[in-house]
Protein backbone atom coordinates (compact mmCIF):
# COMPACT_ATOMS: atom_id res chain seq x y z
CA UNK A 1 0.00 0.00 0.00
CA UNK A 2 2.87 2.39 0.71
CA UNK A 3 4.14 1.82 -2.82
CA UNK A 4 0.83 2.95 -4.33
CA UNK A 5 0.66 5.98 -2.03
CA UNK A 6 4.16 7.05 -3.04
CA UNK A 7 3.51 6.71 -6.76
CA UNK A 8 0.28 8.71 -6.83
CA UNK A 9 2.01 12.06 -6.17
CA UNK A 10 4.55 11.28 -8.91
CA UNK A 11 1.78 10.41 -11.36
CA UNK A 12 -0.18 13.48 -10.29
CA UNK A 13 2.92 15.63 -10.66
CA UNK A 14 3.68 14.18 -14.09
CA UNK A 15 0.10 14.70 -15.20
CA UNK A 16 0.13 18.30 -13.95
CA UNK A 17 3.52 18.98 -15.52
CA UNK A 18 2.58 17.38 -18.85
CA UNK A 19 -0.74 19.26 -18.86
CA UNK A 20 1.12 22.51 -18.09
CA UNK A 21 3.58 21.90 -20.95
CA UNK A 22 0.72 21.27 -23.40
CA UNK A 23 -1.10 24.42 -22.28
CA UNK A 24 2.09 26.47 -22.57
CA UNK A 25 2.77 25.14 -26.08
CA UNK A 26 -0.80 25.97 -27.11
CA UNK A 27 -0.45 29.46 -25.64
CA UNK A 28 2.83 30.05 -27.48
CA UNK A 29 1.36 28.74 -30.71
CA UNK A 30 -1.61 31.09 -30.27
CA UNK A 31 0.84 33.98 -29.73
CA UNK A 32 2.71 33.15 -32.95
CA UNK A 33 -0.63 33.15 -34.77
CA UNK A 34 -1.71 36.42 -33.15
CA UNK A 35 1.48 38.32 -34.01
CA UNK A 36 1.61 36.87 -37.52
CA UNK A 37 -1.99 37.94 -38.12
CA UNK A 38 -1.32 41.36 -36.57
CA UNK A 39 1.41 41.84 -39.19
CA UNK A 40 -0.93 40.71 -41.97
CA UNK A 41 -3.72 43.04 -40.81
CA UNK A 42 -1.26 45.97 -40.68
CA UNK A 43 -0.70 45.36 -44.39
CA UNK A 44 -4.42 45.05 -45.21
CA UNK A 45 -4.27 41.25 -45.56
CA UNK A 46 -6.78 38.75 -44.17
CA UNK A 47 -5.93 36.72 -41.08
CA UNK A 48 -4.61 33.20 -41.50
CA UNK A 49 -6.69 30.31 -40.18
CA UNK A 50 -4.80 27.83 -38.01
CA UNK A 51 -5.44 24.16 -38.79
CA UNK A 52 -4.61 21.25 -36.51
CA UNK A 53 -3.45 19.02 -39.38
CA UNK A 54 -0.94 21.68 -40.39
CA UNK A 55 0.07 22.18 -36.75
CA UNK A 56 0.95 18.48 -36.62
CA UNK A 57 3.01 18.79 -39.80
CA UNK A 58 4.90 21.79 -38.39
CA UNK A 59 5.34 20.17 -34.98
CA UNK A 60 6.87 17.07 -36.52
CA UNK A 61 9.53 19.23 -38.20
CA UNK A 62 10.19 21.29 -35.05
CA UNK A 63 10.50 18.11 -33.00
CA UNK A 64 12.90 16.58 -35.51
CA UNK A 65 15.12 19.66 -35.33
CA UNK A 66 14.93 19.82 -31.51
CA UNK A 67 15.90 16.15 -31.20
CA UNK A 68 18.70 16.48 -33.76
CA UNK A 69 17.02 13.99 -36.12
CA UNK A 70 17.11 16.61 -38.86
CA UNK A 71 19.38 19.59 -39.21
CA UNK A 72 18.07 23.05 -38.53
CA UNK A 73 16.52 24.39 -41.70
CA UNK A 74 14.23 23.20 -44.42
CA UNK A 75 15.30 19.57 -44.82
CA UNK A 76 12.22 17.58 -45.79
CA UNK A 77 10.40 20.62 -47.19
CA UNK A 78 9.21 18.74 -50.27
CA UNK A 79 7.84 15.89 -48.13
CA UNK A 80 5.89 18.40 -46.02
CA UNK A 81 4.55 20.05 -49.16
CA UNK A 82 3.45 16.67 -50.50
CA UNK A 83 1.81 15.78 -47.17
CA UNK A 84 -0.11 19.08 -47.25
CA UNK A 85 -1.20 18.45 -50.83
CA UNK A 86 -2.97 15.27 -49.71
CA UNK A 87 -5.18 17.36 -47.42
CA UNK A 88 -5.39 20.21 -49.93
CA UNK A 89 -5.64 18.58 -53.37
CA UNK A 90 -5.91 22.00 -55.06
CA UNK A 91 -2.86 23.33 -53.23
CA UNK A 92 -1.65 26.46 -55.02
CA UNK A 93 0.99 27.60 -52.54
CA UNK A 94 3.11 26.21 -49.73
CA UNK A 95 5.85 27.91 -47.71
CA UNK A 96 7.51 27.57 -44.33
CA UNK A 97 9.48 29.55 -41.80
CA UNK A 98 11.78 28.01 -39.21
CA UNK A 99 13.61 29.57 -36.29
CA UNK A 100 15.15 28.65 -32.97
CA UNK A 101 16.17 30.39 -29.79
CA UNK A 102 13.33 32.88 -29.33
CA UNK A 103 11.65 32.53 -25.95
CA UNK A 104 8.21 33.90 -26.89
CA UNK A 105 5.84 33.87 -29.82
CA UNK A 106 6.20 37.63 -30.14
CA UNK A 107 10.00 37.36 -30.25
CA UNK A 108 10.04 34.73 -32.99
CA UNK A 109 7.58 36.67 -35.16
CA UNK A 110 9.72 39.80 -34.68
CA UNK A 111 12.76 37.81 -35.83
CA UNK A 112 10.91 36.63 -38.94
CA UNK A 113 9.60 40.14 -39.66
CA UNK A 114 13.21 41.40 -39.94
CA UNK A 115 14.12 38.76 -42.52
CA UNK A 116 12.86 39.57 -46.03
CA UNK A 117 12.20 35.93 -47.01
CA UNK A 118 10.39 35.06 -43.79
CA UNK A 119 8.41 38.29 -43.89
CA UNK A 120 7.38 37.54 -47.48
CA UNK A 121 6.03 34.15 -46.36
CA UNK A 122 4.04 35.69 -43.51
CA UNK A 123 2.57 38.26 -45.91
CA UNK A 124 2.05 35.81 -48.78
CA UNK A 125 -1.13 34.77 -50.52
CA UNK A 126 -2.02 32.06 -48.02
CA UNK A 127 -5.23 31.13 -46.21
CA UNK A 128 -4.07 28.54 -43.68
CA UNK A 129 -1.21 28.22 -41.21
CA UNK A 130 0.25 25.47 -39.06
CA UNK A 131 2.59 26.19 -36.16
CA UNK A 132 4.83 23.73 -34.34
CA UNK A 133 7.05 24.46 -31.35
CA UNK A 134 9.38 21.96 -29.69
CA UNK A 135 12.16 22.23 -27.12
CA UNK A 136 15.51 20.48 -27.17
CA UNK A 137 17.06 18.92 -24.06
CA UNK A 138 18.50 22.31 -23.05
CA UNK A 139 15.12 24.05 -23.37
CA UNK A 140 15.93 25.87 -26.62
CA UNK A 141 12.75 26.29 -28.62
CA UNK A 142 12.45 25.39 -32.30
CA UNK A 143 9.65 26.91 -34.35
CA UNK A 144 8.09 25.98 -37.67
CA UNK A 145 5.33 27.83 -39.51
CA UNK A 146 3.80 26.28 -42.62
CA UNK A 147 1.57 28.28 -44.94
CA UNK A 148 -0.95 26.86 -47.39
CA UNK A 149 -3.24 28.23 -50.05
Amino acid sequence: MKYITRTIPVVSFCFALCFSIVLNAQSMRDDVLKYTNDLRRSQGLPALEMREDLNELALKHSTGMAKGKTSFGHDGFEQRRLAASKTFPKLSGFAENVAYGASTGKDVVNMWKKSPGHRKNMLGNYRYIGIGIAADSDGTLYYTQVFVN
